[in-house]
């Protein structure tokens, strides 16, 4: 079983991808695939907070992201936060978008995570939980 990163690395190192992120309109070195910034609102805290996160794009052109927290036993925060509240902003290339984030579920939420993982990953290895998916309304797909 690979380790999960712990909360700082997870920290320290989002902050590295941010920063490259927005300095770059969008474009990072690591990790090697297209990001997004998800920022939401801490349902305890109050504070916005950010995040970079790989995402999908599916047949209707719908944005979506998968609450992985690279297979730790439990959803990433960023996922509880936008749970208590769905409105959030994503930085996609060089724009920002609001939008509303909307949990998926059953076989909706199912046929867009196979769009991103045959379920084998090393990240699916670590962990028995189901990986959140959330569509972004109102985040239109990059050309």
């Amino acid at each position: 079983m690979s380790a999960v990163p712990s909360d700082e690395e997870f920290r320290t190192y989002n902050e590295g991808v941010i920063s490259e992120f927005r300095a770059h309109q969008g474009k990072v070195s690591r990790p090697p695939f297209p990001i997004l910034l998800l920022t939401t609102t801490g349902a305890r805290t109050g504070r916005r907070t950010t995040v970079p996160l790989g995402f999908g794009v599916d047949e209707r052109g719908r944005v979506f992201v998968v609450g992985s927290k690279a297979g730790a036993p439990r959803h990433p925060a960023w996922f509880h936060n936008l749970r208590a509240d769905p409105a959030v902003t994503v930085e996609l290339g060089d724009r920002t978008y609001r939008a509303r984030g909307v949990v998926t579920t059953g076989e909706e939420r199912d046929r867009l995570y196979r769009l991103v993982s045959d379920g084998t990953s090393a990240y699916e290895r670590n962990t028995d939980r189901t990986f959140p998916l959330v569509v972004l309304e109102g985040v239109p797909a990059p050309d």
